[in-house]
């Protein structure tokens, strides 16, 4: 029915009147108390709540919090990446703990994220590592990431790029769905800007301008679209150190 065509709504009585301004303010203090609830919220978990652009968003870490904190990150994203191996050339032994928590307190998406050693050589034996210790652990994930960063952990150009296709190689023959995580700063100073030997798979990239989007990309190593953007590599959620991610 519309306003006009009921007389209690048309020529309210005092006694509606009445209660008309009580629903409002009514509704006013549980619109007060719902905004103090998020407030309160971030402030306690020390959430870094994502920003208002569509799209899905993770974090990506190199510790293990406890369950109450990715019971919190939860609550505000969707994905998880997790270190399992260390510039050291060693595997992260807190990795197989950190992707079970994370699946367990509810995100949709965990993966894995190689960060290798260069300098320590035989990328093939730092992936069969890898290997073995997912093996051991049952460990549960969707893809692993090759993190190449770092000119300082790398040598000339040549020899890098045949460590990057030494892990590429064996990261195949193990059954890795894999991913690179670069920047074009961080790869043509290791490869050279010519080098497109990760091109055919999905590039996770790093731009710390605060914000979740693509419009900043520039073409390099072969990628003319991204998968992921690091947009934030130095935010606090829920009291933990984490990075953000994000994509559309």
């Amino acid at each position: 029915l519309s306003p006009l065509s009921h007389p209690a709504l048309a020529y309210p009585t005092q006694s509606s009147s009445f209660d008309f301004n009580l629903s409002i303010s009514l509704l006013m203090r549980i619109m007060m108390m719902s905004l103090s609830f998020v407030v309160v919220l971030s402030l306690f978990c020390g959430v870094t709540l994502p920003r208002g652009v569509e799209g899905t968003y993770g974090i990506d870490v190199s510790q293990a919090f406890s369950a109450s904190v990715w019971s919190c990150l939860s609550q505000s994203y969707d994905f998880a990446i997790v270190r399992c191996y260390q510039s050291n050339g060693a595997v992260d032994q807190n990795c197989n703990y950190t992707v079970n928590a994370a699946w367990n307190a509810g995100f949709s998406d965990v993966d894995l994220y190689m960060f290798p050693c260069p300098t320590c050589g035989n990328p093939a034996g730092q992936i069969d590592d890898l290997v073995t210790y997912i093996n051991n652990n049952n460990c549960s994930f969707g893809m692993l990431w090759l993190d190449i960063e770092g000119p300082q952990y790398w040598s000339d150009a040549g020899s890098n790029q045949n460590f990057f296709n030494g892990l590429v190689s064996e990261a195949q023959s193990a059954g890795f769905k894999l991913g690179v995580y670069s920047s074009a700063s961080q790869w043509n100073e290791i490869f050279g800007a010519d080098f497109t030997g990760g091109s055919a798979f999905p590039l996770w990239y790093a731009h710390y301008d605060n914000n979740p989007s693509f419009d900043d990309f520039s073409s390099f190593g072969g990628w003319s679209t991204p998968a992921i953007k690091q947009y934030n590599g130095d935010a606090t959620a829920c009291g933990a150190g984490v990075d953000q991610n994000w994509y559309p």
